[in-house]
């Protein structure tokens, strides 16, 4: 009927036609050489769609914008939490790493990507087992970020069957850290039968990678002295090293500097060879020995000697050689590296610089006269921050001084394009400024 219609009306249609090219500005390519825009056509067809909201880096920042506050998943920290909504313990670890502008957080079965610039989960990855303390979130340790990869080790079990005691495996498990979540590689490895039976907590921690070689520490309950400790190649994903009950604290200047358990809260500090897990050296014996990172290449060792003396000493891991004694009156305070060139240590009521090539002491501030010691929250990049007497402050670590800018928020953890606040209970991220 169409068809016919047209044929018998082929005036009327052409003035029609004539009529709706004007309306509608329409041309044919034949009489019309120019190209044909499909600008138009493309706003109608494919509605446009917004850019991701990007954050800026600022490398250190001096302030946080508390405004544009991204609420974090539970997972970050479930499990951590005491009654007054503060970290347990009086510590500011949580199982999380940042990478740019993404949070990674970790959790006893899984490893999830969330992305701080919108406030997206960006998926999940987990590991091909089941989970040797499904309820263990309290004792999750944080991914580690190495270049563009985040490894992130879990301890897995397979139940007694039978005649067959439970076995234990630990996965290690790399994935991107940017981009959504997937598995790069996976290397698996048995544990010895300490760590299915263990009645207190088991950890599980991937303290560095260097040269190639990435470090995972497996340990028992505070004060057990079960420890063991891997060198897996992250090339082949196999598995270069094993170090029984030695627990690495530090990874750098091509070794692995941690203390090697010898009974009755006795401990030796050694370092081993990144690539083949040779001893390098031997320290004497420590009594209630702690072993922490001090900056690049650098170990901290705390404890008494068998004469009963007490140690506190900066040590090269590599070599063993003592760079020098810690400054007096920092013993019982912890010290955190701020990654530039500076170590930071603080108490409740003190905080200190040292210089962790010679152990000189750069500045020490005390709750006395004009000044008061902030409460320390995280350091990074030649910044110290805390609340002071006025709320959040910013100290330059070289020199103790205040700087100019007011932070805005106080954050336990940061890079250069966020920091993570923990308020009344809620971890939040907060875009940096400079």
């Amino acid at each position: 009927m169409s068809e016919v219609l047209v044929r018998t009306t082929k005036p009327l249609a052409l003035a029609l036609s004539l009529t709706a090219c004007v309306a509608t500005a329409c041309s044919s390519g034949a009489d019309d050489p120019r190209p044909r825009s499909t600008a138009a056509t493309a706003a109608v067809s494919s509605p446009s769609v917004p850019p991701e909201p990007q954050l800026m880096p600022h490398d250190p920042p001096a302030w946080f914008d508390a405004r544009k506050e991204v609420a974090l998943p539970s997972a970050a920290t479930k499990g951590r939490l005491n009654l007054a909504g503060q970290i347990r313990g009086g510590g500011t670890t949580l199982p999380l790493a940042l990478a740019g502008s993404r949070a990674f957080i970790a959790s006893p079965d899984r490893l999830q990507a969330f992305n701080l610039a919108t406030g997206q989960a960006e998926g999940e990855i987990a590991p091909q087992g089941v989970a040797l303390r499904p309820d263990s979130d309290g004792d999750v340790l944080p991914p580690l970020v190495v270049g563009e990869v985040v490894l992130t080790p879990f301890l897995l079990t397979e139940p007694a069957s039978g005649t067959r005691a439970a076995d234990a495996t630990l996965e290690l498990l790399a994935s991107p850290a940017a981009g959504r979540p997937e598995v790069s590689w996976r290397t698996l490895v048995k544990l010895p039968d300490w760590v299915p039976q263990a009645s207190g907590g088991v950890t599980v921690s991937a303290v560095g990678a260097g040269d190639g070689t990435a470090v995972v520490t497996v340990t028992g309950r505070s004060g057990s002295g079960s420890a063991i400790s891997y060198g897996i190649d992250m090339a082949t994903h196999a598995l270069r090293w094993t170090q029984q009950d030695v627990a690495v604290r530090e990874v750098g200047a091509g070794a692995a500097a941690g203390l090697l358990h010898v009974g009755d809260l006795n401990s030796i500090p050694v370092s081993v060879d990144l690539a083949t897990g040779a001893e390098r050296w031997r320290g004497e014996k420590v009594f209630q020995a702690s072993m922490d990172g001090a900056g690049p290449g650098a170990v901290r060792i705390r404890g008494h000697r068998p004469d009963g003396k007490s140690i506190d000493q900066l040590v090269a891991a590599d070599s063993g050689r003592v760079r020098s004694d810690m400054p007096p009156g920092l013993s019982g305070t912890g010290c955190t590296h701020d990654e530039a060139k500076t170590l930071l240590c603080f108490g409740s009521f003190a905080v200190a610089a040292v210089d962790p090539a010679d152990g000189r002491l750069l500045w020490q501030l005390k709750d006395e006269g004009g000044r008061r010691a902030p409460q320390v929250t995280t350091v990074w990049h030649g910044r110290v921050y805390g609340t002071g007497p006025a709320g959040p402050v910013t100290l330059d670590a070289l020199t103790g001084a205040d700087m100019p800018t007011k932070p805005e928020a106080a954050p336990i953890l940061v890079n250069a394009y966020v920091g993570l606040v923990l308020d009344d209970g809620k971890l939040s991220g907060v875009p940096t400024g400079g």
